[in-house]
């Protein structure tokens, strides 16, 4: 399967310039990093940075509200975070940025997917 998100470029408060970001993909962290999550990868000015969505928020979204996020809504949604996180000075030399609870719940509900 292959899942998309649109290259964009984005001023990074904490770097001061913009920044290009590429989607590079998507897999679940349990086997590889032996994390509760699903890995987002992505290339900010050739850096890789994982954002990491929680599984744990995932399956409370299918068990109390019966909604399954696809992976295409679940990059999307990564996409996002990462973008607003950079703007807000997020400087992109820490490997992984989390995405769970309510920041993920925001999102999915902001994207129109709950």
């Amino acid at each position: 399967m292959s899942y998309f998100a649109a290259p964009f470029e984005v001023r990074s408060e904490a770097l001061g310039t913009p920044v290009q970001v590429r989607f590079v993909h998507l897999m679940s962290g349990i086997a590889t990093r032996h994390s509760d999550t699903i890995d987002c990868f992505f290339r900010v000015d050739g850096r890789i940075v994982t954002v990491a969505i929680s599984c744990a928020t995932l399956t409370e979204l299918r068990e109390r509200e019966q909604k399954y996020l696809t992976d295409q809504q679940l990059v999307e949604m990564a996409a996002l975070h990462l973008r607003r996180t950079l703007e807000e000075g997020y400087d992109a030399t820490q490997a992984e940025l989390p995405l769970e609870g309510e920041e993920l719940r925001r999102l999915a509900r902001e994207g129109g997917y709950l």
